[in-house]
């Protein structure tokens, strides 16, 4: 096999396998951490295209009327 596979495949093993200590007392596996970081992004990013996309448009000045 090749080395960089090897490698990722031993990254996602320790990254499986690693626990973080988010609050004293409180341990959580990391891939947890990712996924809820993921989520949370994609939820900001989905807020942020609704309230784009509900933002009324600026109304452009008729032609021949001083601004």
């Amino acid at each position: 096999m090749n080395a960089k596979l090897w490698v990722l495949i031993v990254a996602l093993a320790v990254i499986a396998r690693a626990r973080v200590a988010v609050l004293p007392g409180w341990v959580v596996p990391l891939p947890a951490l990712i996924l809820a970081a993921a989520v949370t992004g994609c939820v900001a990013f989905i807020a942020w295209l609704i309230y784009q996309a509900h933002r009324p448009l600026a109304a452009p000045t008729p032609a021949g009327v001083p601004s």
